[in-house]
């Protein structure tokens, strides 16, 4: 099958379109798994799904292409630079996280904003090189809530799940090596759930160090920002990461540099 598209459009802006959120999903699921959140966003904002391959509309590509981190995060950017110029927030959830940082430090110049979503700091995260066996695999998806039994017991569907679950892993952790100790052009907004068993409160306070606040805590585990209750305030997160003058209907005069490879 034939490489697609790395970016689409998942939600079109309606009336005056005032900025752009790049949306990535967590390990093994693609953005669509992000729209009953992604749907509470203001109207003005176009949102703009990251599709890794190997799910959702690219489910039958092969993960090779991520076997190189750097150029992934260019190939999404080559994407985003060809698109009109819009403000800019990249938000992440989980292994979504470390990708959007990667992209915020690749394109500063793009970036207004960036919101990080369950997820350790990139130093905690680089330090986390494990050997990814079956067992730990489904602990993950144990812990983090939110698989289907029927996919777990379909065997090619667990089998194709936990392949991608484990390349997302290794990702994100070279993604992480790739960012730790670098400054990001903005303050992350950082969140999590206050139950989340996978990315305990203890790794979300570390962030305190990039964004001399702490992280936003909400009720709830790994998968807390999809919970009804929580959804509405997580969009006003995300928006929130716009400079006032884009959310009042003025976008921010954005640099133009010289510079199209990963930062």
């Amino acid at each position: 099958m034939p490489e697609q598209s790395w970016t689409a459009v998942l939600r079109p802006a309606e009336g005056i379109r005032w900025g752009r959120v790049i949306a990535l999903a967590h390990s093994g699921a693609g953005p669509n798994a992000l729209l009953p959140l992604l749907r509470r966003l203001p109207a003005g904002l176009e949102v703009v799904g990251v599709t890794l391959p190997g799910r959702e509309r690219r489910f039958g590509e092969g993960l090779d292409a991520l076997d190189d981190p750097g150029a992934a995060v260019a190939a999404v950017l080559e994407e985003m630079r060809a698109a009109a110029p819009l403000p800019t927030v990249f938000f992440g959830h989980s292994m979504g996280a470390s990708f959007a940082a990667a992209l915020a430090l690749a394109a500063q110049e793009m970036c207004q904003g960036l919101v990080l979503s369950a997820q350790p700091t990139p130093e905690s995260r680089a330090g986390q090189n494990e050997d990814w066996t079956e067992e730990k695999l489904l602990d993950i998806l144990k812990l983090g809530g939110g698989t289907p039994d029927e996919i777990l017991g379909h065997r090619e569907l667990r089998e194709h799940l936990l392949a991608v679950l484990r390349c997302d892993l290794r990702l994100s952790q070279r993604l992480a090596v790739g960012t730790a100790g670098r400054k990001f052009p903005v303050a992350p907004v950082v969140m999590g759930g206050a139950d989340d068993e996978l990315v305990p409160r203890g790794e979300l306070d570390l962030w305190s160090v990039h964004t001399g606040i702490r992280p936003r805590l909400f009720p709830g585990g790994h998968f807390y920002l999809l919970d009804e209750a929580n959804m509405d305030s997580v969009a006003a997160e995300i928006a929130a990461g716009f400079p006032v003058q884009a959310r009042a209907g003025r976008p921010a005069r954005l640099a133009v540099v010289d510079s199209h490879g990963p930062g």
